[in-house]
């Protein structure tokens, strides 16, 4: 099964669902997915180096805008859809601790939190709940966001032959990987939030 995964993001990241796939994974991680983007990215700028920044561009803009869809779950959805979610990831608990941190240092937390691997869902709907300002909540989405997909781009696009020669030997290997690069992401979130 993990080699079907593997394949068929492979075949993916080859087709012309590629940017869409691309742009619907960013979109949905920042309020609800539990997978992040970050695979899907940098299979895709494997295959295709010369639109790397482009792509990067593209990640980071969906999961800015994915992150005003968890925003405003967190604002005006939060005891129908947001307390769910975070039921979902065993987060109630560190929700509420990151709900009041986010008051006194919302752009700061943000950014450090975008570029770890906690997943971003959790600090879009906190920022929602504690009615961050909405300008300081963009932009630090858009650099923190950004700074990741782009570094993250950069470094498939340099390596890209590599890592793709590495990802066909290892398949099982490299979905094991991502898969505990989520689960490492939520244990950050209950040991530090």
């Amino acid at each position: 099964m993990v080699e079907k995964i593997y394949d068929w993001m492979m075949k993916q990241a080859e087709s012309q669902n590629a940017l869409r796939l691309l742009v619907f994974v960013s979109f949905v991680e920042s309020s609800f997915f539990p997978l992040p983007p970050d695979p899907v990215l940098a299979i895709v700028v494997a295959k295709n180096k010369d639109k790397a920044v482009r792509y990067a561009v593209i990640c980071a803009a969906a999961s800015v805008l994915g992150g005003f869809l968890g925003y405003y779950i967190g604002y005006a959805f939060f005891e129908l859809i947001g307390s769910k979610i975070l039921a979902f990831y065993g987060q109630v608990e560190n929700f509420n601790r990151l709900s009041i941190t986010l008051n006194k240092w919302a752009f700061w937390l943000i950014c450090a939190k975008g570029l770890t691997p906690i997943p971003y869902k959790i600090v879009t709907i906190a920022s929602g709940l504690a009615k961050i300002d909405l300008c300081t909540f963009a932009v630090a989405s858009i650099i923190t966001r950004g700074a990741r997909f782009l570094l993250l781009s950069l470094i498939c696009k340099a390596f890209g032959e590599k890592f793709l020669n590495f990802m066909e030997k290892h398949k099982k290997l490299t979905l094991y990987l991502i898969v505990a690069s989520v689960v490492v992401g939520f244990l950050l979130v209950k040991l530090f939030m």
